[in-house]
């Protein structure tokens, strides 16, 4: 069986709807494997941590048989069958610690495990970019990434790096520029502009033929790899200039030097117009702003006319106290608009577009969206800011009633698709389902949070394939061992950023999503790869 069913064969077996069948399967995982015995360890544990929390909080007394508040004779069978299949389990877990040292283990660690803190080596972090390209093709960086020692090449454009010492850096392509430290770092081949304030004193930049050391100023510098020529010029404050074999020289406000085959030359004037400074990246950034903004506005307007579209919510509001989010897909079905509950606005991907911001607990957007189909495709633009939740809600429907599709992001940054349909081996009761469950890999960490990204989710009820995809590319695409051809998507009402009516008495009931929502379309259809990375090319705001 794969993790994921592994994983709801244990969920099943923690809030008591396990069947004998599924039962006999998780026993015979948890002899064969011990990633399987750790993860319900860790899920017991959890479980025992709660109740007895949620009992201290409730001042709950012990429950005996005989009191007026007994459960029914159903009930209490029901209860004897669990407790019967924990002991089980309990006598199973402990001959495979004997076996496997997970008693020793137990002794180690504490009830609960804690992850292991996230650590940022860097040195510098890419704050801003304009038309960049780096040498490396699909590995080319985006803005907000921490910059770790190493070769940096960009092959045109401009990049802003801030360093964690506090320096500056404002590289024009083509450039090739080695990171040391977040004190250092070497200039090989292009232009710079460097700025340093008073906490970042004694950065260093090397060039060929010269060590400069900052003094708090601000200064330009170019090498010239063919012509074998390096210069430095300053714009203001002190650089100290330590040429290789040569005495310090000091450089002041308006001097400079060049070095030219180990030859030095005093600059008889600086020219700060050639480097590019603030004031042209800002101009700069701008006009690509308003361009990007522009060509993603006329795809939308394209993208509206597709038959497929169900709703399509670019969330711009008529004015602040706006509180309808409009669906822009045509021909307009007012029916489909969605109630804003709790919701702010806030700056989207550009300073001219607005984006969703959900926060609160209650902060959501209600949807109706009527009818029954047999394929889906969920894409949206998003900034997760944090994943308090267990899960954390992109689409919910309410309840989760069968063929209702569910999307969210799982505690650990994986993506979470899931739709809701009867277990067929039990046709008997009404209630017992065979979710089917497909997560991708992790793709939101800490260093993502804060940053736009695309994702997006497609599904075929005949295949039972589902895709989904980060920032245009592929991260997962699976079948479930559950899947039945043929069977209806139904969604009814539901909610984007929240769970508005959950399944009765669900451990996890409160799933508020934190952080923005940019744009949000829903289709009838499984879209294929090429049209999702058309989707995210045309939004990129990069």
């Amino acid at each position: 069986m794969s993790a994921n069913d592994t994983q709801r064969l244990i969920a099943a077996w923690t809030d008591g709807s396990i069947s004998r069948e599924d039962f006999a399967a998780l026993e015979k995982i948890l002899r064969n494997d011990g990633h399987a015995r750790s993860l319900l360890r860790r899920e017991a544990n959890l479980e025992v941590l709660l109740r007895e929390g949620a009992s201290m909080d409730a001042q709950l007394g012990a429950w005996h048989e005989n009191s007026a508040s007994a459960p029914p004779r159903s009930i209490r069978r029901r209860q004897s069958l669990l407790w019967a299949m924990a002991a089980a389990l309990a006598l199973l877990l402990c001959l495979a610690s004997f076996f496997w040292g997970g008693h020793r283990e137990s002794q180690k660690n504490k009830l609960v495990q804690q992850p292991t803190e996230e650590t940022n080596t860097g040195c510098a972090i890419l704050t801003r970019t304009v038309n960049a390209a780096w040498e490396g093709g699909d590995t080319a960086k985006r803005n907000g990434d921490t910059l770790r020692a190493g070769p940096l090449h960009l092959k045109s454009g401009l990049a802003q790096i801030e360093f964690f010492s506090g320096a500056t850096l404002l590289l024009e392509g083509d450039a090739e520029l080695e990171i040391v430290s977040a004190l250092e770092a070497v200039c090989h081949h292009g232009k710079a502009r460097v700025r340093v304030p008073p906490p970042a004193h004694g950065f260093k930049l090397e060039i060929p033929g010269m060590k400069l050391v900052d003094l708090g100023t601000e200064f330009g510098l170019e090498v010239d790899r063919q012509k074998q020529s390096a210069e430095v010029q300053v714009f203001e404050g002190e650089v100290e200039a330590h040429p290789e074999g040569g005495a310090q020289v000091n450089l002041k406000k308006g001097e400079g030097l060049q070095s030219q085959n180990h030859a030095l030359t005093r600059l008889a004037s600086v020219t700060p117009e050639d480097f590019a400074g603030a004031e042209k990246l800002d101009s700069l950034n701008a006009a690509h702003t308003r361009t990007r903004h522009a060509a993603w506005f006329d795809w939308t307007e394209r993208m509206r006319h597709d038959p497929r579209l169900l709703a399509f919510f670019p969330f711009q509001p008529q004015n602040e106290w706006d509180r309808f989010a409009r669906n822009a897909a045509l021909p307009e079905d007012p029916l489909k608009n969605g109630g804003i509950v709790g919701a702010t606005w806030a700056q989207g991907r550009w300073p001219m577009k607005n984006a969703l911001e959900f926060k609160r607990p209650g902060d959501r957007v209600r949807l109706r969206i009527p009818g029954k189909y047999n394929a889906l495709t969920f894409a949206g633009w998003v900034r997760v800011d944090g994943l308090d939740r267990k899960y954390n809600a992109l689409l919910l429907t309410d309840r989760y009633d069968s063929g209702a599709p569910h999307w969210q992001i799982y505690e650990d940054g994986r993506l979470m698709f899931s739709i809701s349909y009867p277990d067929p081996t039990q046709p008997e009761n009404q209630k017992a389902k065979r979710n089917q469950i497909y997560f991708s890999p992790v793709v939101f960490n800490r260093s993502e949070t804060g940053r736009w990204h695309h994702i997006a989710v497609t599904y075929d009820s005949q295949s039972g394939e589902a895709t989904q995809y980060l920032d245009g590319k592929e991260v997962s695409r699976e079948v479930s061992l559950f899947h039945a051809p043929g069977r209806e998507i139904i969604y009814g009402d539901c909610e984007l950023g929240n769970w508005g009516m959950p399944t009765e008495k669900h451990k996890f009931p409160i799933r508020n999503f934190n952080g923005r929502m940019d744009e949000f379309a829903i289709f009838r259809a499984a879209l294929s790869p090429q049209e999702i990375k058309r989707m995210w090319e045309a939004g990129n705001p990069e």
